[in-house]
């Protein structure tokens, strides 16, 4: 009788990673691990993508700046942590956030509007420091106007006839054009344009019950007179016994008279080089033969 043969010991199972890497199902417990690994790190949102590729610099004028440039496209207050989350420096250093927020109180653009006193005690309840209360807006260089109303009430309280430059008036509504020509068509509003384009630059109030319709056939007739040269109109207002209200512009010319350049009469004096005598002596009777 022969020897027995050994048995070969079993072959391991093989492990969920190696099926899954393989090709196989995940089991239910990997799929629980990768759902859980998936929880602690999170997608970020678009916009938070956006703003981690953006890069906002480290100098604090340029942060700011930045800043500025994003309460003025939001067009609604913000909190301080919305503006550290957009410039991405929330994970900067408590006193940078502090000097920070007293950068932008400070700054000539922006309007600080506090929180209720109410609402800031219960933030400190909380832990959280008066300096992070609060909520930041832009300040227009024109405040308030938005729509035609506020622009109509602003025109109203000026206290002269001075003009509103249209692009102060865009720094705070940058899609006023609309309003601006619907305004000038009702005639509440006086408008100059540029010729190339027809954009508008200033604006001046105006009155719509002034306003009285011309026929076209006057107008037409209106534009065919022909007004006298600059030159020939104070000669025929003297001559119709009228007094201009300017003088002749031929009488103002002022004829000035060319002056001759006087001639300096120079004296013309023997030149001599008797300054020169001692270097010009002859020295050849003392050279070596």
């Amino acid at each position: 009788m022969g020897a027995k043969r050994a048995l070969a010991p079993p072959s391991p199972s093989p492990s969920n990673a190696s099926n899954a890497s393989h090709g196989g199902t995940p089991s239910k417990k990997q799929k629980r691990e990768d759902r859980t690994r998936d929880h602690a790190t999170p997608t970020p949102t678009p916009a938070a993508l956006a703003a981690a590729t953006q890069n906002f610099g480290f100098d604090d004028r340029t942060q700011k700046l930045y800043a500025v440039e994003f309460l003025k496209s939001k067009a609604t207050p913000k909190s301080l942590q919305e503006i550290l989350d957009h410039l991405t420096l929330q994970h900067r250093s408590e006193g940078d956030h502090k000097d920070f927020a007293k950068g932008l109180r400070e700054h000539g653009q922006v309007t600080f509007l506090p929180d209720p006193p109410a609402k800031v005690k219960d933030l400190k309840d909380k832990g959280i420091p008066a300096w992070r209360t609060g909520r930041y807006e832009f300040r227009a260089k024109i405040p308030g106007v938005k729509n035609k109303t506020t622009l109509l009430d602003f025109l109203q309280r000026k206290t002269d006839a001075s003009k509103l430059e249209v692009k102060d008036l865009k720094d705070g509504w940058p899609d006023c054009d609309k309003a601006i020509d619907e305004l000038e068509k009702a005639h509440k509003i006086l408008v100059v344009r540029t010729r190339k384009d027809g954009r508008a630059t200033h604006i001046w109030m105006d009155q719509p019950s002034l306003f009285h319709p011309v026929d076209s056939e006057f107008r037409a007739m209106w534009k065919k007179v022909k007004l006298p040269d600059v030159d020939d109109m104070v000669r025929r207002l003297t001559a119709i016994g009228q007094k201009p209200a300017s003088d002749d512009p031929k009488l103002n010319k002022v004829t000035t008279e060319k002056k001759q350049k006087r001639r300096v009469n120079r004296t013309s004096k023997k030149q001599t080089n008797e300054h020169m005598k001692h270097i010009l002596q002859d020295y050849s009777h003392m050279m070596r033969k």
